[in-house]
Order: C-alpha cells, then structure tokens, then sequence
C-alpha cells in the first residue's frame, strides 16, 4: 500500500514561499508484527496532519508519507531509496530490526538521522552509528531489567527466554545470557514463538518438565497472548514477563484475564494515566477518528513520540539555520558533532 498525504494547506503553504519538507514513515501496516506496526504508522501520520495545521514549525508545511513494508527489508530499502531520491528527506522514521542492521551502512554512507520503532542496542553501537536515534531504552536493557527483578525475587531461578523469530526477536538473547549469568540465574531453554503458533501446548509442558519457573518474552502482544492463555488453561503456575512490545492494552485485549500477573517493561505512560501526553495522544487520535484500541495502543504512543521527536528536531533546524536538510536536523539531534 502506498499513501501520500498532501493536503491543501501544503498546496497553499508551498504558495507561500513555504519550505515543504517530507515526513517518511515505512513499516508493518502489514504482515508480521503488524499489531505493533498499524497502530505506530497511524500515529506517525496524525501527528504530522496534527503538525500542519497547528503550524508547529514556522516557514515549513509537512507532507506526510507513509508506507507499509509488510515487514520485508526489500521493501524497507526500496522505501528508503525512495524518501532520500525523491523526496529529500531529513529525517528517516523506520521500523524493523532486521531491515534497519541491513540499511546502517547506508544511513551512515547517506548521513540520514535516523528515528527507528526498532529498540535494539546493536543500532547504536559502532561501526556505522552515528546516525541512528533510538528514543526509547533497548530491548536488552528491558530484559536484563527484567532478569534483575527475577533474581531478586528467587536465586538461581530458572528462565526460559520466548522470542519472536526474527532480528527483533533475537536482539536482546546473547546480553539476556550474559546478564543471566551475573545474576545467579540459569537460562535453560530458548524458544522463537511467531503468530503462527496457535496451541503452545507442547512449548508450555516442555518448560514445565525442565522446571522452568519464569518465562522472559521479547515479542509483539499476539503470540504472548497465545501462550498466556494455554498457561491459563495448563493451569502453569509459571510466572511471565516482557519487554516493550509484549503488553500493554493490547495485550489486556488479547488475552483478557489470562494477562493477570504479566510484568511488563516499557518507557512509556498508559493511556489511563492522566499526563500531557497522554492528554494529547486522546485529542489528536480522536480528531483523526482512530479506533479507541489504536488510540489506547501503547504503539500508537510509540509512534507519536518518534514523530514529535523528528517535527520538533525539523523546528529547530528552521529556527538556527533557516533551512531544513539531513545536516540540519542531525545538528539537532547530535549537537556536538555538528557547530552550532
């Protein structure tokens, strides 16, 4: 699916003497993980309408592109070639692990900031790093978070790690060992869990007869949900526990009460917690007429932050230098590497 949303006060602003400046989101609207990815596209979308019409960057008319990669780095690179031939971009909002490893040298060759849904610390680690943002804590700070609250809670229990079969899912596996071993705990088991498993049966009696007593997910809320029901249902007493796109509402509306207990790490407020960006999160979902479950998804939170992230790195761009460029806008986000 290709949308590109321009509207007339783009048309008009350009008229102006305006400086269009592209906005480019390409992810999962589709395809794997898409559960995370639909509702993280939306918000990316609105908040650049949103952007536009409050005029939050003086001198500048947002066109809002967005595309759906189907999870499929072939796309994910074709999207990218796009935003930088096309339409200039200053600034790339990306999506998956896999397709950001594959795409870094050419970030780093292109000198693109670059504001990944993708949480793995690898992104930001050298070669070739000095361009890619991630505006969240790591998939393997979450989990080793999550260790520690394990080791705290028995020594030397043992953990079976659900991952999600895929770059993403992979991420955090090797630091979860390490940190796993410091901490007095045994991992004794590693599984990679994808939508497709409907019964987890066999998984869940395979973890019981290993005496398996916590369960680690690195995954989207769909396959977690899968497996917390057929615990619920085994009547497993192991306890479960997640990183950032394991829970949430999303979660709660999958597995409804067979979520009770789930421990969940994210950077992020819920939507019932009353703070300005939630506040604001409401206004600009419902104005756009989202769905109450896309509005209350932790994702379309996620998906918000990165795009008010880049529009307010673009403002400032605008405000020091005049102009909107990659080398602009990187300035902002990585002062120190470029003179202000």
């Amino acid at each position: 699916m290709r949308r590109t949303l321009a509207g007339i006060a783009a048309v008009l602003g350009l008229a102006l003497g305006q400086q269009q400046v592209t906005l480019f989101w390409s992810g999962a609207i589709t395809g794997p993980t898409s559960d995370a990815g639909a509702p993280y596209g939306a918000a990316v979308e609105d908040y650049c309408k949103w952007a536009n019409e409050r005029k939050l960057v003086p001198g500048v008319v947002f066109n809002c592109v967005v595309r759906d990669d189907q999870y499929n780095n072939a796309n994910t690179q074709r999207f990218f070639e796009e935003a930088v031939d096309r339409f200039k971009i200053p600034v790339f909002l990306s999506y998956a692990t896999g397709a950001n490893l594959q795409l870094k040298p050419l970030i780093q060759e292109l000198r693109i900031p670059t504001i990944p849904a993708s949480m793995h610390i690898e992104l930001i680690d050298p070669p070739n790093n000095d361009y890619i943002f991630l505006p969240t804590t790591s998939y393997s700070e979450q989990v080793v978070a999550l260790l520690e609250y394990i080791a705290r809670q028995k020594k030397g229990a043992k953990v079976a790690l659900v991952v999600h079969p895929s770059p993403f899912g992979r991420a955090p596996v090797e630091d979860a060992r390490k940190a796993a071993r410091e901490l007095g705990l045994q991992i004794v088991d590693v599984q990679e869990v994808g939508s497709g498993n409907l019964d987890n049966t066999a998984l869940l009696k395979r973890f019981e007869q290993a005496g398996v007593e916590y369960v680690v997910h690195q995954n989207v809320a769909g396959p977690v949900a899968n497996i917390l029901k057929d615990a619920k249902r085994l009547g497993l007493k192991m306890r479960h526990l997640g990183a950032h796109y394991t829970g949430g509402p999303d979660l709660i509306a999958l597995a409804g009460d067979a979520a009770e207990g789930f421990l969940w790490a994210t950077s992020f407020y819920m939507a019932h917690e009353d703070a300005p960006g939630i506040r604001l999160q409401k206004e600009i979902g419902r104005k756009y007429g989202r769905p109450e479950n896309f509005i209350e998804s932790v994702n379309y939170t996620n998906g918000m932050l990165a795009a008010a992230i880049a529009v307010e790195a673009i403002r400032r761009a605008q405000e020091r230098f005049k102009r909107v460029t990659n080398e602009t806008v990187y300035s902002k986000l990585a002062p120190p590497a470029y003179p202000a």
